[in-house]
């Protein structure tokens, strides 16, 4: 099921998350980023998927 969120938060909230430099940083961008929901946050953080796998887009 592609993620509700869009393409563009989901890459925002990838930028902020590979970003943050300590854990308050990382805090921030939880708190932050927290409406994309935790499993998409966590997928982007580990660089499991990418904005566009989340969001269902083949060929990326």
């Amino acid at each position: 099921m592609p993620a509700i969120a869009s393409l563009e938060d989901l890459k925002a909230a990838q930028k902020d998350l590979l970003e943050a430099k300590d854990l308050n940083e990382l805090k921030v961008a939880f708190k932050k980023w927290r409406r994309i929901g935790w499993k998409n946050i966590c997928k982007l953080w580990l660089e499991e998927s990418t904005p566009e796998k989340l969001k269902g887009e083949r060929g990326q």
